[in-house]
């Protein structure tokens, strides 16, 4: 067949009207379900599902119209006439496009329930599992993200001084902050979003390991009061940018670009904000521009657990600005840290982060951060039902902050709540899937709960991830102890001491060693280099009883109970305590701190 000819046949056949009908059609489906299926949230795979097979189609429809015609009585193989039915040559154009819309329109709807068979199968299959975002049983990959999930990126600083780092890192975080406000808004927390500080990493992996569809990145440029801040706003499935904008300010007005910023992402998420298109996300009030610069600064330092530091970059701010209530709430929330990171005296600490909530709450009655705060000390006051009330209020306050579904976790724990605890950390995990604290807790809640396997699985996976974390190390020297994994447990207590560490090894091989457990008894009971050890009761007692000296244990716990705060009290539910917790005094001590404690609802906040 000659080229000629072959052209002929294929304009007889209409392979050429055919094609384009098809062409136009599904450009017009693939813009239809581009547009319109994010504002459903619909999972991102159901958009290339149907472009994929749109594609796959338009070979399939070409060939169909060179081996079969439509005719009033069919469909029939070209060049055969149906019996009794007219030729070729009486078939409509009309029934041509009829039976290809029709096929079209098949191929869609077939594309639309298969993907929504899928999706429904996968989801199941997720809550069948209980897998867990930020852990080695992740989500992420598993569903695609919501369309309305932002991570809020560390604004790269373009001031040419890396100690002005602090200030774009505060920017970042205070738009983020903002936007967490936004209901319906899905925000990752601060922890997972700034891991990603000075990597180039491909968005699509950023969207993918923090579960979200969109990035807000940008840059800040400071000189003297003036700064320059541009933001853009990504899609990271497509690549796509969908929003970007230069400001050019005093630094007097940075809470308004702030709050401009914040605005127009949600808007462009067509979000659904609070009080109407009008609601302020970052509140306008002047604040003196050192003291912002200060607070900024505390921010970095806090979120780095240099928690005096940050006390002190804090206190600078208020004293600048006695009505800054943020700044207030944060100079709590870090002076109820300082105990867990510094050897500072628990009561004053506790009562100093009491006045700074307090007055925090005197500016500004809404500020969530000062009510984390008063839960952190309420539960180190094993005033249970005092710090589920305030971290219920912050959760109402912010219901998506990762930091006081975390808080919220940690009291759960504490008060002896350990499934539900589980349960609200994993919530906070789906926030900040790469929390350290938040994936340690995680490993030390599976420990309490005797399901090691999973516990160790958890903890290599976030100490990986985290190798400096304090907290991580302490942690991770009783999962390892549980699995008498003795070397990586003294690994880990090296790494958890910030002095004298071969003392603590010490309680290590104590307990991993019968021969050695006299001098390892020995020494936490008279060594200076331990003092620390035996300044938390609960933390002297749960090496007392891991060494076998259950009456000494006991004993110090009885004192305890009467006239003691702790910043551990999550260690009473560990296993070590097992070979007495059937014990009356043991049972006796719980009873007198009013543990395990109930909650006054059981659904979960926020």
């Amino acid at each position: 067949m000659t080229t000629r000819s072959l052209l002929r046949e294929l304009r007889r056949r209409h392979v050429f009207r055919v094609g384009a009908a098809y062409a136009v059609i599904g450009w017009l489906l693939i813009q239809v379900a581009t547009q319109v299926f994010p504002v459903f949230a619909f999972p991102n795979w159901i958009e290339q599902l149907v472009v994929v097979l749109i594609l796959i189609g338009f070979p399939v429809a070409l060939v169909l119209a060179w081996a079969f015609d439509a005719t009033p009585g069919g469909i029939v193989r070209t060049g055969v006439r149906a019996e009794g039915l007219v030729a070729d040559s009486v078939m409509t154009n009309h029934s041509r496009r009829t039976g290809l819309i029709v096929g079209v329109v098949g191929v869609l709807i077939a594309s639309l329930a298969g993907g929504a068979y899928w999706l429904f199968q996968r989801a199941g299959s997720v809550r069948a599992g209980h897998a867990v975002s930020g852990t080695s049983e992740s989500v992420s990959g598993t569903l695609a993200p919501s369309a309305k999930s932002i991570a809020v990126l560390p604004f790269v600083n373009m001031s040419g001084d890396a100690n002005n780092d602090y200030f774009s890192d505060g920017i970042t975080e205070e738009i983020l902050d903002a936007l967490a406000q936004v209901p319906k808004l899905k925000v990752a927390a601060r922890t997972s979003a700034f891991a990603f500080k000075g990597k180039a990493e491909d968005l699509r992996k950023v969207g993918e390991a923090l579960d979200v569809a969109t990035v807000l990145e940008g840059s800040v440029q400071k000189s003297g009061d003036e700064v320059r801040i541009t933001a853009q706003l990504i899609d990271t499935r497509s690549g796509y940018h969908l929003w970007s904008e230069k400001y050019d300010r005093k630094l007097t007005n940075i809470f308004a670009v702030e709050d401009e910023i914040s605005k127009a992402i949600a808007d462009k998420l067509k979000v659904q904000m609070a009080g109407g298109n009008g609601q302020t996300l970052v509140a306008h009030k002047a604040i003196d521009p050192r003291a912002h610069d200060f607070y900024l600064r505390g921010l970095t330092l806090l979120a780095a657990r240099s928690v005096g530091e940050a006390v002190s970059a804090f206190q600078q701010a208020v004293a600048i600005d006695p009505n800054y209530a943020q700044a207030w709430a944060s100079l709590a929330e870090a002076e109820a840290l300082v105990p867990a990171y510094l050897p500072v005296p628990l009561q004053a600490a506790n009562a100093q982060s009491l006045e700074a909530a307090r007055r925090a709450l005197a500016v500004n009655p809404d500020t969530a951060l000062a009510y984390v705060a008063q839960g952190i000390v309420y539960g180190n006051q094993m005033r249970w039902a005092d710090a589920d009330r305030v971290l219920r209020h912050a959760l109402a306050l912010a219901p998506g902050d990762a930091e006081a579904m975390d808080q919220y976790a940690q009291f759960l724990y504490a008060a002896g709540q350990l499934e539900p605890a589980l349960a609200e950390i994993e919530r906070a995990l789906q926030r900040d899937p790469l929390s350290g604290v938040s994936g340690a807790v995680r490993a030390q809640l599976l420990f309490a709960l005797h399901r090691n396997d999973a516990a160790l699985k958890q903890m290599e996976s976030t100490l990986a991830a985290h190798p400096t974390g304090l907290l991580e190390h302490r942690i991770a020297v009783w999962v390892y102890l549980s699995s008498r994994r003795y070397a990586q447990a003294e690994q880990q207590m090296r790494l958890a001491s910030r002095h004298n560490p071969e003392a603590r090894v010490l309680m290590v091989r104590g307990i991993a060693d019968p021969h050695v457990r006299a001098s390892a008894v020995k020494a936490l009971e008279t060594s200076p280099a331990l003092d620390d050890l035996r300044s938390d009761a609960i933390v002297h007692a749960l090496f007392l009883v891991a060494l076998g000296e259950q009456e000494q244990a006991l004993a110090v716990l009885e004192e305890f109970a009467v006239n003691g705060d702790s910043t551990t009290p999550q260690l009473l539910w560990y296993p070590a305590f097992d070979p007495i917790r059937g014990n009356p005094r043991f049972k006796a001590v719980l009873k007198k701190i009013d543990l395990p404690y109930q909650p006054s609802a059981t659904d979960t906040p926020g």
